[in-house]
């Protein structure tokens, strides 16, 4: 592999270490996170993990929290002798550009013919969250079946719990995955995927 190739890669996957800390961090609210807590490698869940296992993954993440400060996204709170990760607002407005747009999404090769959907019934008095949750539904690519009920074909569980947690909103926001739905056709023309 040449050299620029090599270097491309490792910034890809600080890239996705980082992604993966803020998300965690957000999804946190504004709760604390311990930097060596135990469970912190699943913030890798999505990341080459071949490639990290051959190094300290602990090490990865305390150099991705560096990183991240000198950018100002998170801050480290100490709490007596435990230091903890807490996302900013910079932060979470860095996160929310990166995760809501269709590029997040990433498309399997293969669909497994299960249809996700997004139904929220957000109340008036909220209807700044309501128009932001559509915008983040068109914004991410997808599409609207009926009043406040969205398709989309692949698994994104995540930015959805993401999205949730920005906007403050529980059983307001469902997140439903249907083995079929009637009259799909257009959806799988929308999508580019096999008609069966």
């Amino acid at each position: 592999m040449g050299v620029m190739e090599d270097a491309s890669k490792k910034r890809t996957r600080r890239g996705q270490i980082e992604t993966a800390l803020l998300s965690t961090l957000a999804l946190a609210g504004i709760g604390l996170v311990a930097m060596a807590a135990p469970n912190t490698l699943k913030l890798l869940k999505y990341v080459d993990l071949d490639r990290i296992r051959k190094t300290d993954p602990r090490q990865r993440i305390r150099e991705a929290s560096n990183r991240l400060k000198k950018k100002g996204l998170i801050e480290f709170v100490q709490q007596g002798d435990r230091v903890y990760l807490r996302i900013t607002d910079k932060g979470r407005n860095e996160l929310s550009s990166l995760a809501y747009s269709s590029e997040a999404l990433r498309r399997p090769k293969r669909w497994d013919h299960k249809w996700r959907l997004v139904i929220f019934d957000i109340p008036e008095k909220h209807r700044t969250q309501r128009d932001r949750a559509r915008a983040i539904m068109i914004r991410l690519g997808f599409v609207r079946l009926q009043q406040s009920v969205w398709a989309y074909p692949y698994d994104c569980e995540e930015i959805i719990a993401l999205l949730k947690a920005e906007l403050h909103i529980g059983k307001d926001l469902l997140y439903i995955i249907a083995d079929a739905i009637e009259y799909d056709k257009h959806l799988r023309e929308q999508f580019d995927l096999p008609r069966d």
